[in-house]
């Protein structure tokens, strides 16, 4: 008898718990309230958008995906990207693949960037919003977390 609560609790759990997609103006909403200074949607193509915010003292970009014709997105990616003001050597490899084999959370990335600038590392955290999981303020906690981590790691001596 004992486990007839638990399991009505976890059946009540997961009926409250499973999300829908998320519009735009919803994760602007999500993102305003948790204290981030928030740029209006810009559409890229058909079935994605991108929203510049500033999260903390970092500036980022939350791009929303796989949007059907009514808006409602089933992925967003929130992402931040930092000139490294010369050409990404052996060393910015390493160092980023090692940030990648010791945080769980945060993918870091290296991309071409420009003479003028040089080359850009950048950290990104995806979260599948198509059934269980939900955008939320959380989501933007653990992005802020990831982002001090990455920029720490980048900052730490050797």
């Amino acid at each position: 008898m004992k486990a007839f609560p638990l399991l009505a609790g976890a059946a009540l759990f997961g009926i409250c718990a499973h999300a829908m997609p998320i519009t735009p103006l919803q994760a602007i909403t999500v993102m305003e309230r948790s204290g981030a200074a928030v740029e209006p949607a810009e559409a890229i193509g058909s079935d994605a958008h991108r929203i510049n915010v500033k999260i903390g003292e970092y500036n980022a970009t939350v791009r929303l995906g796989n949007c059907d014709e009514e808006d409602r997105c089933s992925y967003a990616m929130m992402f931040a990207t930092f000139n490294l003001g010369r050409t990404a050597d052996e060393a910015v490899l390493t160092k980023t693949n090692h940030y990648n084999d010791s945080f769980p959370f945060g993918r870091a990335f290296v991309l071409k960037g420009n003479d003028e600038t040089g080359d850009v590392v950048g950290v990104d955290y995806a979260i599948d919003i198509s059934s269980d999981a939900s955008f939320d303020a959380t989501d933007l906690a653990r992005f802020e977390e990831i982002l001090a981590a990455f920029v720490d790691h980048w900052t730490a001596e050797e």
